[in-house]
């Protein structure tokens, strides 16, 4: 299974698809799955690359799995030990590892997948529905990505029983985390209003940085509350702020600052906006909420049971069932009531240079994956 899934992994890293570019990766899965009974959907829209693979199966239920075939940038490509786009298998004193741009995220977690698939079929396994969700548009804007895949899938009465997202969730080994559910976020840009004037005459000027600063630590004094049902407590990070003309003698009449709010289910988008508007009450001061992320959480249950069961089988680790990280498209799944559980390769090299994984974890996702399929029940 490690080399089914290698093999697939380095054709998808091979081809250059940062984001929104899918590089012809969808075409290939097509490929792959076609002979074993897929067809593919196509849901593209505004140049982004969606395809929706269904298999219909022989068990009861539908289960999906997620992801992109989109990537990061690579950064200076100077700094890589091996081109990005090269997917170089090479020897070291861990082990076998492949280099290359999505290695980890998240074209290695799409390859172990449809090894896994690819191996229950040829072994005629009776199957529940089986879907591949799959995009161009998660690593950067995700407003014409997997939200439309399922807008159509709502619109035409098929969305699955459950999704299996292939981000890469664990830290140590494969199987040591999965994310049950993820925060929310809140981003918004404020701007305190002055008014411009010389340094030599502050009685005629309002300096928008003084004004701004002690509304910016009543921001960041405001206590969110305590982590509740398994997430994380909310976070607020003040992580740009911008004044002055860059003349030392000039009083800036503006002065703009972001935030980055991570909230957690006991904090909602209506409290978050009340409670900045209030720390800034006597400013003057234009708003702009940015609502990207809803916080969601798939309760205790029979999918959940059956994914860290099968981790168990697979690897003997006990998973943690985790909330924390930042966001991803299990969001849009969770809001249409779909069960959802991440569950992907090691995370230590997402988004850096140099992103590499070790080959054994791809042969024991693939495991993992083949045992949640076929022990899949509704």
């Amino acid at each position: 299974m490690t080399s089914l899934a290698l093999n697939i992994a380095i054709k998808l890293i091979r081809r250059e698809s940062p984001t929104p570019e899918d590089a012809g990766c969808q075409n290939y899965i097509e490929s792959l799955l076609a002979p074993l009974g897929f067809v593919r959907t196509n849901v593209d829209t505004a140049n982004i690359t969606n395809s929706i693979y269904t298999r219909i199966g022989e068990l009861k239920g539908t289960l999906a799995f997620a992801g992109h075939t989109d990537v990061v940038p690579t950064g200076p490509i100077e700094a890589w030990h091996h081109p990005p786009f090269d997917a170089i298998v090479e020897n070291s004193d861990e082990g076998e590892i492949l280099h290359g741009r999505g290695t980890q995220d998240m074209k290695g977690g799409i390859a172990c997948w449809l090894a896994a698939v690819a191996g229950l079929c040829a072994k005629q396994t009776p199957l529940p529905t089986l879907q591949l969700l799959i995009t161009s548009d998660e690593e950067g804007e995700s407003i014409d990505g997997t939200i439309r895949i399922v807008e159509h899938m709502q619109a035409q009465n098929n969305l699955p029983d459950a999704v299996i997202v292939g981000e890469p969730s664990c830290t140590q080994k494969v199987g040591d985390t999965i994310r049950r559910g993820r925060r929310g976020v809140v981003q918004i840009r404020i701007t305190f209003h002055g008014k411009q004037g010389h340094s030599a005459y502050p009685q005629d000027a309002d300096n928008a940085i003084h004004r701004a600063a002690p509304a910016l630590t009543r921001i960041a004094d405001i206590d969110w509350g305590e982590s509740t049902d398994d997430f994380p407590a909310t976070s607020c990070q003040i992580t740009n702020l911008n004044a002055g003309t860059g003349a030392s003698n000039v009083i800036p009449g503006s002065c703009e600052a972001f935030l980055d709010i991570r909230y957690n289910p006991s904090n909602d988008f209506n409290q978050i906006t009340s409670r900045i508007k209030t720390a800034c009450e006597g400013c003057e001061a234009t708003y702009h909420f940015d609502h990207v992320a809803t916080a969601f959480s798939t309760p205790d249950g029979i999918f959940l049971d059956t994914v860290c069961t099968s981790i168990e089988r697979i690897t003997g680790i006990i998973t943690l069932r985790d909330t924390g990280g930042g966001t991803s498209d299990g969001r849009f799944l969770a809001a249409a009531g779909v069960a959802v559980a991440e569950l992907g390769l090691t995370n230590s090299t997402i988004h850096q240079v140099n992103e590499c994984v070790a080959t054994h974890e791809l042969g024991t996702l693939t495991a993992i994956y083949s045992d949640i399929i076929e022990h899949f029940e509704v």
